[in-house]
C-alpha cells in the first residue's frame, strides 16, 4: 500500500513529492528535472512514510473592509506559495511539511494508534481527513493541530478514502465501501466492494443533475456521481454509481487489465459530459489507459485503448529491460498529452507523452547505467599524460626484506622443476626427501607482510599481470586485504573494481575472495568513488553482475523458510507416532521361565511318584507282618480306650434293635 501511495504529484502539476523506502521526503521539480528540496524526518527510521497528499491552505485575512483589495491581491499572491505536503507514517502520526517554508510545520497525534494508510483534504476548508488499520477515520483541524471528530468506519481496517469535489460526502473502503455524510457521519450507502482490501480511490464529479444543496438531502445531492475502485491483487477496475433510489450494491462498470492495478489518473473533458480519460498504472510499471462514457451499466467489461511503456535498447548481446513508470498526470488540453515520470526515486525522468488509439513503446537509456553529466571546469581531477610504454610504480614501503629462500630451497625448487619433466630415480628421490626434511619449513600458512603485497597488487593491476593478481587474490583474510587495500594508490582503485568484476564473473570457484576484496575496496574508497564522473559507467559491469545474482535472493528465503517449516513438522509427527506406538506396544514388565527349572520340577515330581511305587510293589510278605506287627502294638497302647468306646457302640446298638423289635410288634 505505502509504494503506490509514497509517489504523488501537486495538483498543478509542477512538483513531485516522493517519499523513500527509509522515510525520506524529496520534491522534484518537474520542469527541470532537480531536486528542490530534500527533508528528513527525525523518526524517518522508525516510523516510514506509508501515503502522501497535497494540499494548498488559504492563509486567513485579517483587517476591516477598506483594506479588503489589497488583501485579495495577497491572497492570490500567495496561493501558490502555501502548499502543504500531509505524510502519514506506520506509528500513526501525520507530519505537516510547507514547500514554501521548506520544514515541518506540525506533528498531528493522538489520532491513530495503527499506521495511516490514506490521507485526504476537505476542498473548501482546512480540514484533512485520514484513515487506519485501527479501523477509525479521524478529521482533523489542521489550523490548531487538533482531533475534530474520530469515529469507527469498518470492522476491518479502512485502506482507502476520498472525498466529493463539493466535500459532503466521504467515500471510506476496506473490503467493503461506505459512503457517509460529512456532517453527520451517517452511512448513507453500501457497496459490496472487493476480495480483497481496496487501494486507490478515486470520485468522478460528473453528475447527471443538477445540484441544489437547500432543497436536496445530501445523498440527492449526489445522486447519478460515479467513482472508480482498486483492490490489492485484483485484476479487474470497478466504476460504481451513488444512486438514491437504487439497492443495488454492485458495480456497474469493469475494466479488465493484464496485471495487477496500484495507481489512477482521471481526467474530465467537462463537469458537464460523462467522457472521460482513466489511466490505470500496473504493478509491472505499464500504463493503460482508457477512455469510457459513463452513462449506465456495461453488460460486459471494457477493454484499454492503449498502452504506454517504458524500455532500455536491446543489443545483440542482452534484451531490452522495462523501465518502470511511477506515477502519471493528465494534462488539460486538447492535444492529449500527459506527463510519465519513470525511473526510480533517486533519479525520475520526467516526460511529456501524447497518446494515441495504439500501443506506445518510448526507447530510453536506464538511469541505473546513464552517464553523469558534469562540466570539465568543475572537474577537479586532471590525469598526467603519459606514455603507454613506460611503466609508474606506486610509491610504498620499500624496507629490504630478508631472502625468502636460501640455497636449499632453491635446489629443491629446481630438483622439483626437473621432476615435473623426467621422473626421478630413486637415490634422487632419497636425496630429496633428506633435503625438505632438512631445509626448514617456509610457512605457505603464513600471510605475507602488507607491504610486499601491495606492491605486487600495484604491479599487476598496472601491467595487468594475471599470474601476479591471482596470486594477490588468493588471500581472504580482511585484515590483509584492509592494509593492502589502505596502502594501494587512488588512481587503481577503479581498475582494481573492473579486475574483481571481470573475475566473478570468469571464476565463480574464487568468488568468495573476490567479494571480500570488492566490499573492502568499496568501503575504504567510497569518498574518491563519489568523486569519479564516469563511476556509473565504469563500474555498471559489476552493478549488474550482483543485481543479477541477488535477485532470487528474497525467493530462495522464501523457500528455505518453508521447506524448513515443512521438514520441522514432518520430524515432529514422525517423533510423536514413535512414542504413541512404543507406549501401546511395549509391556513395563515381562517375567520369563525358563525351560531349565520347568524341567527339574517335572522330574521331581515324577521321581517321587515313581520311587512310592516302587517300595509298594517291592514290599514283601514278610515286611508286610512286620507292618502289622508294628501298627498292633501301637493299637495295645491305645486299647483301653478303643474297647469303650466299642462296648459304647454296642450297648447303644442293642437299645436301638430293641427299640426296633418293639415298634414292628406294635
Amino acid at each position: 500500500m505505502a509504494a503506490t501511495k509514497s509517489c504523488v504529484l501537486s495538483p498543478n502539476g509542477s512538483y513531485l513529492a516522493v517519499s523513500s523506502p527509509d522515510g525520506r521526503l524529496t520534491i522534484w521539480d518537474t520542469i527541470t528535472g532537480s531536486p528542490k528540496q530534500i527533508y528528513t524526518p527525525s523518526s524517518h527510521l522508525s516510523a516510514t512514510c506509508t501515503c502522501i497528499s497535497w494540499s494548498s491552505i488559504k492563509p486567513e485575512i485579517e483587517g476591516g473592509p477598506k483594506r479588503k483589495r489589497r488583501k485579495s491581491i495577497k491572497l492570490k499572491n500567495n496561493e501558490k506559495e502555501n502548499e502543504i505536503i500531509a505524510m502519514g507514517t506506520s506509528n500513526g502520526s501525520i507530519l505537516l511539511y510547507s514547500v514554501t517554508k521548506g520544514d515541518l510545520l506540525s506533528k498531528l497525534d493522538c489520532g491513530h494508534d495503527d499506521t495511516v494508510n490514506d490521507l485526504c483534504w476537505h476542498p473548501k476548508e482546512d480540514t484533512l481527513f485520514s484513515c487506519s488499520d485501527d479501523q477509525y477515520i479521524v478529521q482533523w483541524n489542521v489550523r490548531d493541530g487538533k482531533v475534530k471528530c474520530k469515529w469507527k468506519a469498518d470492522k476491518n481496517s479502512v485502506t482507502s478514502i476520498c472525498i466529493s469535489p463539493c466535500g459532503n460526502i466521504i467515500i471510506s473502503a476496506g473490503r467493503t465501501i461506505q459512503v457517509w455524510d460529512v456532517q453527520s457521519k451517517v452511512v448513507l450507502k453500501k457497496f459490496t466492494g472487493h476480495a480483497s482490501s481496496v487501494n486507490s480511490l478515486q470520485m468522478v464529479s460528473y453528475s447527471n443533475r443538477s445540484i441544489d444543496e437547500d432543497d436536496m438531502s445530501v445523498l440527492e445531492s449526489v445522486d447519478g456521481c460515479y467513482f472508480i475502485s482498486t483492490a490489492v491483487g485484483d485484476r479487474i477496475v470497478n466504476v460504481w454509481q451513488i444512486q438514491a433510489a437504487s439497492q443495488n450494491k454492485s458495480s456497474i462498470v469493469q475494466f479488465t487489465l493484464p496485471d495487477e492495478p496500484t495507481q489512477l489518473s482521471i481526467s474530465q473533458k467537462s463537469e458537464t459530459e460523462p467522457n472521460i480519460f482513466l489511466s490505470v498504472l500496473t504493478k509491472s510499471g505499464q500504463v493503460y489507459i482508457f477512455d469510457p462514457i459513463l452513462n449506465g451499466r456495461s453488460k460486459k467489461p471494457l477493454t484499454h485503448r492503449s498502452t504506454i511503456q517504458v524500455v532500455t535498447e536491446g543489443k545483440q548481446s542482452e534484451m531490452p529491460k522495462p523501465i518502470p513508470i511511477m506515477c502519471t498526470m493528465f494534462y488539460n488540453d486538447p492535444e492529449q498529452r500527459m506527463m510519465l515520470i519513470h525511473g526510480s526515486f533517486i533519479k525520475p525522468v520526467f516526460e511529456n507523452v501524447i497518446f494515441s488509439s495504439g500501443d506506445v513503446c518510448l526507447i530510453r537509456d536506464d538511469p541505473s547505467i546513464s552517464q553523469i553529466s558534469q562540466d570539465k571546469v568543475a572537474d577537479k581531477i586532471r590525469k598526467p599524460l603519459t606514455s603507454e610504454e613506460v611503466t609508474l610504480l606506486a610509491p610504498g614501503n620499500m624496507a629490504p626484506t630478508g631472502p625468502s629462500q636460501d640455497t636449499n630451497s632453491n635446489n629443491l625448487k629446481q630438483s622439483k622443476r626437473k621432476s615435473l619433466r623426467t621422473e626421478l630415480s630413486l637415490a634422487e628421490r632419497i636425496n630429496t626427501m633428506e633435503i625438505a626434511q632438512a631445509v626448514p619449513e617456509t610457512s605457505t600458512s603464513q600471510q605475507p607482510k602488507t607491504e610486499s603485497l601491495a606492491v605486487l597488487l600495484t604491479q599487476g593491476l598496472q601491467s595487468r599481470d594475471k599470474d601476479i593478481l591471482r596470486r594477490v587474490f588468493r588471500y581472504n583474510k580482511e585484515t590483509l586485504i584492509r592494509n593492502t587495500v589502505r596502502r594501494l594508490p587512488v588512481p587503481l582503485v577503479i581498475p582494481l573494481l573492473q579486475e574483481l568484476a571481470v573475475r566473478l564473473n570468469t571464476n565463480p570457484e574464487n568468488g568468495q575472495n573476490c567479494v571480500v576484496w570488492t566490499k573492502i575496496a568499496l568501503k575504504m574508497h567510497t569518498s574518491y568513488l563519489m568523486t569519479c564522473p564516469d563511476l556509473v559507467h565504469l563500474l555498471s559491469s559489476l552493478y549488474e553482475m550482483i543485481n543479477s545474482r541477488t535477485t532470487m535472493s528474497s525467493r530462495l528465503s522464501k523457500l528455505h523458510g518453508k521447506l524448513d517449516l515443512m521438514l520441522t513438522q514432518i520430524m515432529e509427527q514422525t517423533e510423536e507416532k514413535e512414542e504413541s506406538d512404543f507406549t501401546q506396544s511395549s509391556a513395563l514388565l515381562v517375567y520369563e521361565e525358563s525351560s531349565d527349572e520347568m524341567e527339574n520340577v517335572i522330574e521331581d515330581g515324577l521321581q517321587s511318584r515313581s520311587d512310592s511305587e516302587g517300595d509298594w510293589e517291592e514290599l514283601e510278605e514278610s515286611d508286610m507282618e512286620v507292618h502289622q506287627n508294628e501298627m498292633d502294638s501301637d493299637g495295645d497302647e491305645g486299647g483301653g480306650e478303643e474297647e469303650e468306646e466299642e462296648n459304647d457302640t454296642s450297648s447303644a446298638e442293642e437299645e436301638d434293635d430293641e427299640v426296633a423289635a418293639s415298634d414292628m410288634s406294635d
